[in-house]
């Protein structure tokens, strides 16, 4: 009896496995493997200037008042992502801040109406990447290594590439793991 041949997706897991198993390995050619593309320009930024729905002014907060990062992405700490602070974070302080501000107002609507405000989505992952900023955080990786100055900036743009070559080059300077389970599914 003639064996069949071997279907081209079990060709790519195949691969998969064998390029999976040289990295855990630590095989020394592992990293020219996974690094025989280029990493792609950053994606252009979703949110500019204008995209947004309210213009919040990183800088104001950040440099102007000095307000730390994790008051208002409080989840950064706790857990995968940092989150975006709720409206009622906005309203603690906007009750009596700045209230007659036209962006300020804006939040106050969204308060009064029981509306979230729909900010524009500036980082994003693929679905197979697992990343978390507890980790990060809990190891004393600054916001800015990955998120640039916002304290310089208005709105918040993407300023890392935020691609596989550039995390596996900070893991590697930090001498973090490079593990492929520690960040993919």
């Amino acid at each position: 009896m003639a064996r069949p041949l071997i279907s081209s997706a079990a060709t790519v897991v195949g691969v998969g496995l064998v390029v999976g198993a040289l990295l855990i390995l630590g095989s020394p050619g592992a990293d020219t493997i996974v690094r025989a593309q280029p990493d792609p320009a950053p994606p252009p930024s979703a949110a500019s200037d204008d995209a947004q729905p309210i213009d919040f002014r990183h800088q104001t907060h950040v440099s102007d008042n000095a307000i730390p990062c994790q008051l208002c992405h409080s989840s950064a700490r706790r857990g995968p992502v940092a989150g975006i602070p709720s409206v009622r974070r906005c309203v603690e302080c906007h009750r009596t801040i700045a209230t007659n501000q036209v962006e300020i107002q804006k939040v106050m609507t969204a308060w009064e109406a029981g509306e979230p405000i729909r900010w524009v989505r500036v980082h994003d992952l693929p679905d197979y990447v697992r990343f978390t900023h507890k980790r990060h955080v809990l190891a004393g990786v600054e916001c800015e290594t990955c998120h640039g100055n916002v304290g310089a900036m208005g709105a918040a743009r993407q300023v890392s590439p935020l691609t596989m070559g550039w995390c596996l080059d900070c893991h590697q300077a930090r001498r973090a793991t490079t593990d492929c389970l520690a960040c993919h599914y």
